[in-house]
């Protein structure tokens, strides 16, 4: 192995490789290598009575078949350690199985024959080593293995932690692999890392793991159950197994399972608890966690990534304002956490009251009970930066940057190489991530990244000020590939990809062939918030007579992912289409104040025309009004209906939902059953309205500033504090010029309309253009969050003078002196300016723009008006007898830039 046979991508391929003896190593060591270690190679740590020094550590291996001696039967510690034997050494220190029958190298000399064959295949097989040449195909058995590569695969075969800060003299590749072992001290951090590895080295340090590998005696601690099938077990060594039950626990019945960990049988007491919800937190000022004991279905909590209105309601104590509405959710992959990120500027400041109602179900249908909690909030912790990345085909200019917590994009400035970049969260980014939007970035290439003004929503500014780190253009020339097609019903599929596609390369890209490979037509490919993730409307028209179509997908050759690699080759996967017979069912009913009654199904459905008998029951009286059965919306999925009710809906109430009210999207198009269903959330709240951002305009005219207007409304009033604060509003995506300020029109105490008047001072704008105005942070003063960001184009005018900034000699042409203004500059001429060669005035021999633009100017001089003796011809400003160039703005200059602002007169600069 060389420092080049772990470049940064390769460290991914080697975390996931999983085989039977490994996967019991991982678990044996995992624990040997959780406590302190002291051992140094060097110094004289016994591990054992037998076994103080490298021979007799080498004679203990030698004796577990671990290591050999020489044919002249010494062990030669002394002597460097080819790759071939250490391979060796690693296939039976880890218990790997030997790997015959394959040649995975090209070397000359490796063949069936070599004694090193089934030991490198092995440590291949399990991703622990691999070649020198990728290209040429060569593991180079017979060269010498570096200190640094014997970290590497001690690093991957123990599963060894990243250390977060390294002090070793490895390479920059082998920094983290180094500083892994040192810690756990298997080498000592004085050790040369790039020299090679002697058998004495290698004999200390394989001593030290072998005898930290000897199996504890596991016995179980404890056993949860975390649904109906699955308990996951904890043992003594504080390594967990999860145990997929083929009969179902019943809910508070102890129950004896018997089970087979590491090749041991065991056996465990367990009891279903009921569902619960066993915490609610604030990890910060923006989002609210709730942890449940099961899986439950995300669907009973979340439409469309958004909470469901009235399930989770966190107010402040003493008011009534929900600030969980309209919040976005993210379950957690084992469906047992959600993390609810509030909606606009909403942030948690004192001491709230959570209720979670009952309507919440685990995967196996069961209610969680309802649950309430007081959740002090107090957030000081100031938000720092977890990662930050960028990935390019060949170019990018995008980079994202990943946060401790979820930040502010208002008044946050981002710098990339010390140019101005824009700062913005996509609909679906998540609010402790943003995107960094710069000029042209190359790949594999490191660029500086400066962040000022990063807070969290509680007002906690990061330090320093500003942050700054680095990013390197990671490189992506993979090609995206298809690792999931799913159909729903029977007239749909969802794709999986293993990354993010393009989504236009899908559309007309994507054929069904029936069994036959004849084209029945090209799927409809619908959008969707997961870029990996795409439902795709089959082009059948009907299913066969039998009920099932058999045949495949075809992705054309084209498809590619957002960074431009394309699939190269069409890609083929089966799809069987089975008829639908299941009729859609009501999952939930959510009374959402503003809109009506919002209908949850288990399926896409659409709303049959002319259908009565839905009604709304009372509970308390028992009198039931009837509505229209024409949703006023249907959800992006068709899974939701939201239905208009009457005014003033308060206390408990049941909807009767008429058969044949919804039928699904299926073929046969399934009619639903009759249905009675209580309604959840049905007391309206004294003001959950959002404040309105009626008008964006231009101002009164000032001579100094450019004045915009925001004119706000809200019944109760709007919050002063948020219309005043610069951060609410944005241009281009980046925060106001840092001269601009925001005053208020006068206007009574109590008024529900303000008006605020942004103030950018016209010397803060270098470039005439539409700039993208929004106001994003204003709120009312219950704190809901302003309801449209309403961005409007505002033009705004270069009124900065053009200046004069530099004059150099051409580095392709010494004869050719190019000035330098600030600007595209018009109508100037020779004259304007002052030429000076050696402290004395000269009019230049030519003045001409640079190709199209006019804020460059190439200058020439005639040399007989430098030097009377001279010939004519344009002048060598790098010859010895030019010393002084100056060129200076003369005071009755008059050209302009394009907006006709007049140049700063009386600049001088100096080009040599």
């Amino acid at each position: 192995m060389s420092d080049m046979s772990y470049p940064t991508k390769e460290e991914s391929q080697f975390m996931n490789v999983q085989g039977g003896e490994k996967k019991v190593m991982k678990k044996i060591l995992s624990v040997a290598l959780s406590t302190a270690m002291a051992f140094s190679m060097f110094a004289s740590v016994a591990f054992g009575e037998t076994a103080t020094t490298p021979q007799a550590k080498f004679d203990a291996l030698a004796a577990k078949g671990i290591l050999n001696g020489y044919p002249d039967g010494q062990a030669h510690l002394e002597k460097d350690l080819t790759r071939a034997e250490f391979a060796k050494i690693v296939t039976k220190l880890f218990g790997l199985t030997e790997v015959t029958g394959k040649l995975s190298y090209k070397d000359k000399g490796y063949t069936a024959k070599n004694w090193a064959v089934p030991y490198i295949e092995a440590v291949t097989a399990a991703g622990y080593m691999q070649g020198q040449d990728t290209v040429k195909g060569l593991f180079n058995y017979n060269g010498k293995v570096t200190v640094q590569e014997v970290a590497a695969v001690l690093f991957r075969a123990l599963k060894l932690e990243q250390p977060a800060t390294t002090d070793n003299s490895a390479s920059a590749w082998a920094k983290g692999y180094a500083q892994a072992v040192i810690n756990a001290g298997l080498v000592a951090q004085t050790t040369n890392f790039k020299g090679n590895a002697t058998r004495s080295l290698v004999v200390e340090t394989a001593y030290a793991v072998d005898q930290k590998t000897v199996a504890p005696t596991l016995t179980v601690t404890s056993a949860e159950a975390v649904s109906p099938t699955k308990v996951v077990v904890t043992f003594s060594d504080k390594t967990t197994a999860n145990v997929d039950l083929t009969t179902a626990l019943v809910a508070g019945v102890e129950t004896t399972i018997n089970f087979k960990h590491l090749e041991k049988d065991y056996t465990a007491k367990v009891t279903l608890q009921a569902p619960k919800v066993v915490s609610v937190t604030a990890p910060n000022a923006k989002q609210v966690v709730v942890k449940f004991n099961r899986a439950i279905d995300p669907e009973t909590l979340v439409e469309t990534n958004t909470l469901i209105e009235g399930v989770v309601k966190v107010t402040e104590v003493g008011k009534t304002v929900d600030v969980a509405k309209d919040a976005k959710v993210v379950i957690s992959d084992d469906a047992t956490q959600a993390t609810i990120s509030l909606d606009g500027n909403t942030f948690l400041k004192g001491n709230y009251t959570v209720v979670i109602n009952d309507t919440i179900r685990t995967t196996a249908g069961e209610a969680i009970p309802a649950f309430t909690q007081l959740l002090p909030v107090a957030d000081t912790v100031a938000p720092t930066v977890v990662s930050v990345s960028a990935v390019a085909k060949t170019t990018t200019n995008k980079v994202y940057v990943k946060l401790s917590e979820p930040v502010k994009t208002a008044g946050l400035i981002a710098y990339v190489n010390g140019a101005a970049a824009s700062v913005t969260r996509d609909t679906y980014q998540p609010l402790d991530e943003v995107t960094l939007t710069a000029g042209t970035l190359n790949s594999g290439t490191s660029y500086d990244v400066s962040l000022t003004n990063l807070s969290d929503y509680a007002g906690n500014l990061a330090t320093p000020n500003p942050v700054k780190t680095t990013v390197t253009v990671t490189s992506d020339v993979q090609a995206p590939v298809v690792t999931k097609v799913t159909a729903i019903g029977d007239k749909a599929v969802e794709v999986v990809f293993n990354k993010a596609v393009d989504y236009n390369s899908l559309v007309g890209n994507v054929r069904l062939l029936d069994a036959n490979g004849v084209s029945i037509g090209v799927f409809k490919i619908n959008t969707t918030s997961d870029t990996k993730t795409f439902k795709l409307d089959s082009p059948l028209g009907s299913l066969p007579s039998t009920g099932t179509f058999t045949g495949s997908i075809v992705f054309g050759a084209t498809v590619r992912d957002t960074v431009g690699n394309n699939l190269g080759t069409a890609v083929t996967q089966p799809i069987t289409f089975t008829k639908d017979t299941v009729a859609p069912t009501v999952t939930s009913i959510t009374y959402k104040s503003g809109s009506g009654l919002v209908v949850k199904f288990s399926e896409e459905v659409n709303p049959v025309a002319g259908v009565s008998g839905l009604t709304l029951i009372k509970d308390s009286t028992g009198v039931g009004t009837s509505l229209n059965s024409n949703p006023v919306v249907r959800s992006k999925d068709g899974k939701s209906l939201t239905y208009a009710t009457p005014a003033g809906v308060v206390g408990a109430h049941t909807l009767r939902l008429p058969e044949g009210l919804v039928t699904d999207a299926s073929f046969a198009k399934n009619k639903l059953v009759a249905t009675t269903v209580a309604i959840t959330g049905s007391t309206t709240s004294s003001d959950s309205d959002r404040p309105k951002v009626t008008s964006i305009v231009y101002g009164p005219n000032d001579s100094t500033e450019y004045i915009i207007e925001v004119t706000v409304s809200d019944n109760s009033g709007v919050s002063i504090a948020s219309l005043t604060d610069r951060n609410s509003y944005t241009m281009d995506s980046k925060a106001l010029p840092t001269t601009a300020y925001v005053t208020l029109k006068a206007a009574a105490d109590n008024a529900t309309t303000r008006v605020a008047q942004i103030r950018i001072p016209k010397s803060s704008i270098s470039e005439t253009k539409d700039y993208k105005f929004l106001a994003n942070g204003v709120a009312d003063t219950a704190g809901n969050g302003v309801e449209a960001h309403n961005e409007v184009a505002i033009k705004l005018f270069d009124t900065v003078a053009p200046k004069l900034t530099s004059a150099a000699v051409s580095s392709t042409d010494s004869a050719v002196l190019i000035v330098t203004f600030s600007e595209n500059v018009k109508n100037i001429t020779a004259d304007d300016l002052l030429f000076s060669i050696n402290n004395t005035p000269i009019k230049p021999m030519t003045f001409d723009k640079v190709g199209n633009s006019t804020d460059k100017w190439y200058v020439t001089f005639n040399k007989k008006d430098i030097d009377a003796t001279a010939s004519s011809g344009a002048q060598d400003l790098n010859a010895n007898n030019i010393n002084v160039i100056t060129v200076k703005v003369k005071d009755t200059a008059d050209f302009t830039d394009i907006e006709n602002n007049k140049v700063t007169t009386g600049t001088e600069v100096s080009g040599k």
